[in-house]
């Protein structure tokens, strides 16, 4: 399928509103792995209620930032796993370079290192939205998702419940105008 070819990681996407899995409402997906074996993102607008400094605590460090902040619900798939996206130079194992200056990482070592001294923008996700091979390009193929180029604007400094309007805005689309017919499962 020449779609599989076209789709390249790193990638937004944006889901439309017909899309009626509700894991992926209004959902917007920084699409981190993309393959023949499959797909792998994050979910970037789904805040959980779970604060940075609980769950730090409950992994036994304390958190020196905005104990307050939220950590976010990366997708429906392994919930107990922890990704860090991070715009910084924190170089720790299990650490790669995916858009611009924002880094992922996933090892403990590295959550212990970025509680110790967080970087301005740092998201905490639990769990992750995986494809099959070929699954999400016949998404994209049937409409469900449309892509974007990935930004670290979308990842950090847009408000979680604008991501959406936003990411539709910089393709030059107005959310209003989506039609809302028939769900894509």
């Amino acid at each position: 399928m020449a779609i599989e070819t076209e789709l390249k990681a790193p990638v937004l996407l944006i889901a439309v509103p017909q899309l009626a899995d509700p894991n992926f409402y209004r959902g917007v997906v920084l699409v981190i792995e993309h393959g023949e074996e499959g797909s792998m993102g994050l979910l970037i607008n789904r805040p959980t209620d779970v604060e940075l400094g609980d769950f730090c605590n409950s992994q036994q460090m304390e958190f020196k930032g905005n104990r307050s902040g939220l950590v976010y619900n990366g997708g429906p798939v392994q919930k107990d796993r922890a990704f860090i996206l991070h715009a910084s130079e924190h170089q720790g194992p299990e650490t790669e370079l995916i858009v611009e200056s924002t880094r992922m990482s996933y090892s403990l070592e590295s959550l212990r290192s970025l509680a110790e001294d967080p970087p301005n923008r740092l998201r905490i996700f639990l769990g992750y939205a995986g494809w099959g091979a070929e699954q999400l390009a016949q998404e994209v193929t049937s409409g469900a998702w449309l892509t974007a180029p990935a930004t670290e604007k979308l990842i950090f400094d847009i408000a979680f419940d604008q991501v959406w309007e936003a990411a539709l805005r910089d393709l030059g689309i107005d959310p209003i105008q989506l039609m809302h017919s028939g769900a894509i499962h």
